[in-house]
């Protein structure tokens, strides 16, 4: 697809305020004929569309509406039911399939967990956890550990010394081996500490994948609008 707006350049232009306003990001784009993510700067509650290259011919969606509460693949079509090229001789469709789909993502933070699977009783004591992803030096949070060594080696911190890909060593702050005493028996788990503990893994990303009976034909021009409201409410029912 080559759309007009929408690059890494401009696509996060649109301004969301923090405030009792409504917000509004618009723009146009060229289909390829096929489905589309749209990116958005805001989750919006309300996004409008309108078919600009084949408005008004017979037989085409030429315009519609999604709010954030419809099904996956749902949206409200005006299509066109005569060829005269106006805009009063409509049809209404309720497009359940491939209309538009919120596929936006929540982001979240980095997993700063991984199991642990044993904890041997050697000098350093050498911890196996699978795939930890540690490197010599980092140090490490233990908990979760069941067995009779669990009053020593829970809740503290350690530096690892790496071995393997799915084991580590255990030091003290200090530098000096551990030696644990008792034995582990199941569970576990370690968590890296220092300047990447919290780190947003990825962050939340407001997208519309906008169907194929919204995008049409290939090199159709599209042009959009969409919506996040300073209230959005559901009523109910007002029998």
């Amino acid at each position: 697809m080559t759309a007009p707006i929408g690059t890494a350049a401009n696509r996060f232009t649109g301004l969301v305020q923090f405030s009792n306003v409504t917000n509004s990001y618009g723009g146009y784009l060229q289909s390829d004929g096929a489905a589309y993510d749209l990116t958005l700067p805001f989750f919006p509650d309300k996004f409008e569309w309108w078919r600009y290259t084949a408005y008004g011919t017979v037989g085409t969606l030429g315009q519609g509406v999604w709010f954030r509460d419809f099904p996956a693949g749902d949206c409200l079509i005006h299509r066109a039911i005569a060829d005269n090229g106006a805009t009063g001789n409509l049809n209404l469709v309720l497009e359940t399939t491939n209309g538009i789909t919120d596929a936006s993502t929540d982001g979240g933070f980095a997993n700063e967990h991984v199991t642990i699977t044993g904890i041997t009783t050697a000098t350093p004591a050498v911890v196996t956890a699978a795939s930890h992803g540690l490197s010599d030096g980092d140090r490490v949070v233990i908990t979760k550990v069941i067995g009779t060594m669990a009053a020593e080696v829970n809740n503290n911190t350690y530096v690892v010394d790496v071995l393997s890909a799915n084991t580590f060593g255990l030091y003290d702050v200090y530098g000096l081996p551990i030696t644990t005493v008792g034995s582990y028996t199941s569970s576990g788990q370690l968590t890296k500490t220092g300047p990447l503990l919290g780190v947003v893994d990825a962050p939340p990303v407001a997208i519309l994948t906008l169907g194929s009976s919204v995008m049409g034909s290939d090199n159709n021009i599209i042009y959009f609008t969409a919506w996040k409201f300073n209230n959005y409410v559901n009523i109910g029912d007002i029998a």
